[in-house]
């Protein structure tokens, strides 16, 4: 797909930013169908919502947020991930986050926590930017659970999509496991995002 094309509606054409898009091999056992050709025709299979925000109409940021710094604390930021989605069991290492400064797409002022008065890594957000189609994409963002229902999410998200907007995106992206029991749907509905795209993630019985 050529970048004007995917422009002209990103969360709908493609279930994964462009600059992935490019570079990723897809199994013959992963099917990816978009909702509008769903006809119920896999039975194993995952919902992932795609959505976009046009970055008009942010809210202020009048809290405190420090940049992470990737190379120090990348050890961190894993146990900060792993126990706030252990429930997904989805599990990332130290390794694996320090191969993400070599996505063409890392930038580390896009790497931001919200510490306890201990210091104490308690929410954290990455996002990354793609300069060839000017869009801002969110990663991460994961609160630990004792500090849920506080706003701290939230908190993340709008101090990424501002920093995004100061370095020159144009929009921002953002993708999710629609039947996560955390609803992240709702989280970044409240901070502005729009779009109704979820994508069908299928595993197929190979033969």
């Amino acid at each position: 797909m050529e970048r004007n094309e995917y422009l002209t509606d990103p969360c709908g054409k493609l279930s994964i930013p462009y600059w992935k898009a490019k570079t990723l091999v897809i199994p013959d056992s992963i099917k990816i169908i978009h909702c509008r050709n769903w006809s119920g025709q896999y039975s194993n299979y995952q919902r992932f919502f795609r959505i976009m925000h046009d970055l008009k109409d942010l809210c202020p940021i009048d809290f405190d947020y420090d940049t992470l710094s990737v190379d120090y604390q990348a050890a961190d930021l894993a146990e900060t991930i792993n126990a706030s989605y252990s429930h997904e069991n989805i599990v990332v290492t130290e390794k694996e986050i320090l191969e993400w400064r070599q996505h063409e797409t890392f930038r580390e002022d896009l790497c931001i926590c919200i510490n306890a008065d201990d210091g104490k890594m308690i929410a954290s957000g990455i996002a990354e930017f793609d300069e060839i189609c000017r869009e801002g994409i969110i990663e991460w963002v994961q609160v630990l659970p004792e500090y849920r229902k506080r706003g701290l999410g939230k908190k993340i998200v709008d101090a990424l999509l501002r920093r995004l907007k100061d370095i020159g995106a144009d929009f921002v992206t953002v993708s999710g496991n629609l039947d996560n029991s955390s609803d992240p749907l709702e989280l970044y509905r409240k901070c502005g995002f729009t779009g109704d795209d979820i994508w069908y993630i299928c595993r197929v019985q190979e033969t």
